[in-house]
């Protein structure tokens, strides 16, 4: 029995009436919603843009698909004899096609998505059977009839669109000659590139690096020679040009994975598109001659004219859209001789800095101001009992900040340290050659990076908070590097906190649970002393902390069982006090378990971060990848 059976008569009339064309405008809006923010969560964190996303792309296929199961029940008499009415709602179906292809800002909500293009293949030939059925069922030989033609090709072209995005994203053919071919003309490229029109070397040499590399395909088999070569190589370049290089590389890989930008940024991809518009604008154009004076007397003829009218618009709106892309800038360059082109280069590439690839931010958590916050809920007691509170407190903790400039230049220099000692090599090491460095590789801080890694990034931020803290009640002042390594801290706690699969950490919540509440309980022993995270420190550096009793410890795991993590933090602030250079050693640290976490975390998870505004992490591990040679094995 069908839902609609178990309606009132007078709601089943009206659903009857008005149930296809409120559907459909349903179906319109939320193509217009993924139209206008379906490429915005690359630059925009937050979860609410990311819901609106989701719900949109998972609702859109569905209401499509319950108008067409309507639009093959409907009753056809008398296939001989012209019905307007019925003619005009079977028109719904390849204009259903059109927006079921999803616009140029999405074809993909997650990675998994790319991993059933197979299957968006199969769906797409099912459905077009279904248009197809739907227009046989309704052809009457009439003007209006001829109209389900350019429609249905127009239908066929976006849904072929998306559907070969989507099995093109991970699609692994191995190098061809054709690849290798494109690298040598790169070279060429390069030396013709014009040296007064600002920022086209850093796009060229990011599309070629990404072209390159692949850095989506997990196993692309190709080696880092290329980074030997001058023309490829960004070590010259300014910390600043760097991170701008690398914006433009996840960008491209953004796009390669999420959205239509590979194929329609090819001479194919134009074609199609042209055809697909012009398909529309001579529907709508034939459309309007056969009702010229119909639209207000006719309510189906004027809804599939508006109907017609706004799939049009969406479609010049995206068309607007296409030369505001690196990837344009990129076909320009390759026909650079073609009539036109330079002038919009000389527009296009110095706005292109202001274009948005990522959020340009930094994640922020501070474990000590997390448990001093310790607040309580509404219906707190459901939220535990759920693990919602938890989840709850830790988004409220979490904060953003600007990307600095100077954070830029400590990790630029960081990573050229880290490369002239690990080679072409894996990274295996999280602290080591940063203590080898600075000369303490010695029982007072070897300890420290010899715990789990969770449990070092943890005692680290909490003796870099104590280090932070005590220097600056000491000089009174804000010094740029020791504000750099809190920032560091501070999003290594965010990924352990609330990132944990980017750290491949499979006890990280415990050891999370079990240092908040620790901490939680010291700090609430002492609530006449501790108001801020300046005394929660200052007692933490200074205070003798006695041994824990066995009652004390009866809730622990095997995880943490012995392990006594405000002693080790204690332990560890006072050494870095005891040195001079300890901010240079605390830089060194969190550079080098930042660079350990991005190579060791799966390529999925950095793909996943891109359509969640990016991250740091993410740009870390490009960085490495690209001297990382695929084939070497870590001593």
């Amino acid at each position: 029995m069908l839902i609609i059976d178990l309606l009132p008569g007078e709601l089943e009339e009206l659903w009857n009436a008005w149930g296809m064309i409120t559907l459909a405008l349903v179906s319109f809006t939320l193509q217009i919603v993924l139209t206008l923010l379906g490429g915005r969560r690359r630059y925009i964190p937050g979860i609410q843009i990311r819901f609106i996303v989701w719900f949109a792309y998972l609702l859109s296929g569905s209401v499509v698909k319950i108008i067409m199961g309507k639009l093959t029940t409907i009753e056809v008499r008398d296939i001989e004899k012209q019905n307007i009415t019925i003619e005009l709602m079977a028109l719904l179906a390849p204009l259903l096609l059109v927006q079921i292809g999803n616009p140029d800002t999405i074809t993909a909500y997650s990675i998994e998505d790319n991993r059933l293009g197979l299957r968006q293949l199969l769906s797409l030939l099912f459905q077009v059977g279904i248009v197809v059925y739907i227009l046989i069922r309704c052809w009457t030989n009439s003007p209006l009839s001829f109209l389900y033609l350019p429609t249905f090709l127009a239908g066929i072209i976006k849904y072929g669109e998306s559907a070969w995005a989507l099995k093109s994203a991970l699609w692994n053919s191995g190098l061809t000659t054709a690849d290798l071919a494109e690298e040598e003309n790169a070279l060429s490229l390069f030396k013709k590139l014009s040296e007064d029109i600002p920022d086209l070397e850093l796009i060229s040499k990011a599309y070629y690096r990404f072209n390159c590399f692949k850095p989506h395909l997990e196993n692309w088999l190709y080696q880092p020679f290329y980074e030997s070569l001058s023309w490829m190589s960004i070590d010259a370049y300014s910390a600043e040009d760097v991170f701008r290089i690398t914006d433009s590389e996840l960008g491209f890989m953004y796009d390669a994975l999420y959205t239509k930008a590979p194929i329609i940024y090819t001479w194919i991809g134009c074609i199609l598109r042209i055809i697909s518009l012009f398909s529309l604008v001579f529907t709508l154009f034939g459309f309007t001659i056969l009702f010229t004076e119909g639209f207000i007397s006719h309510t189906d003829a004027g809804f599939t004219y508006s109907m017609l009218i706004g799939a049009i618009i969406l479609e010049v709106y995206q068309i607007i859209l296409l030369p505001f892309s690196d990837w344009a800038i990129i076909e320009m360059i390759k026909h650079y001789d073609m009539p036109f082109v330079m002038p919009c280069l000389r527009v296009l590439a110095p706005r292109s800095y202001k274009w948005k690839r990522w959020s340009n931010s930094l994640a922020q958590f501070n474990l000590v101001d997390f448990c001093l916050r310790d607040e309580q809920f509404k219906f707190g007691g459901i939220l535990k009992f759920h693990g919602m509170d938890m989840k709850i407190r830790k988004c409220k903790s979490k904060t953003r900040v600007d990307f600095p400039k100077e954070l830029k230049e400590l990790m630029v220099q960081e990573m050229k340290e880290i490369d002239i000692e690990r080679g072409l090599k894996p990274i295996t090491q999280r602290g080591q050659w940063a203590l080898q460095r600075y000369g303490c590789l010695n029982h007072d801080f070897r300890w420290s990076i010899k715990r789990d890694f969770d449990k070092s990034i943890t005692i680290w931020h909490i003796a870099t908070d104590i280090c932070y803290r005590s220097d600056n009640a000491q000089y009174d002042t804000t010094n740029t590097q020791i504000e750099m390594c809190r920032l560091l801290s501070n999003y290594m706690m965010y990924l352990l906190a609330i990132r944990p699969h980017m750290l491949c950490s499979t006890t990280a919540k415990i050891i999370f649970k079990h240092t908040s509440t620790k901490l939680s309980t010291f700090l609430r022993a002492r609530p006449s002393t501790i108001k801020d995270e300046y005394e929660a420190c200052r007692i933490l550096r200074t205070e003798e902390l006695h041994k824990e009793s066995d009652a004390d410890r009866k809730n622990e795991t095997m995880v943490t069982a012995k392990w006594h993590v405000l002693r080790d933090a204690q332990r560890l602030a006072r050494n870095l006090l005891d040195r001079e250079n300890r901010w240079l050693i605390i830089s060194g640290i969190w550079m080098e378990m930042l660079c350990y976490a991005a190579s060791n975390c799966p390529v999925d998870h950095h793909s996943e971060q891109l359509r969640r505004g990016g991250g740091l992490i993410t740009h870390v591990w490009l960085l490495l990848a690209h001297k990382t040679d695929k084939f070497s094995t870590s001593d």
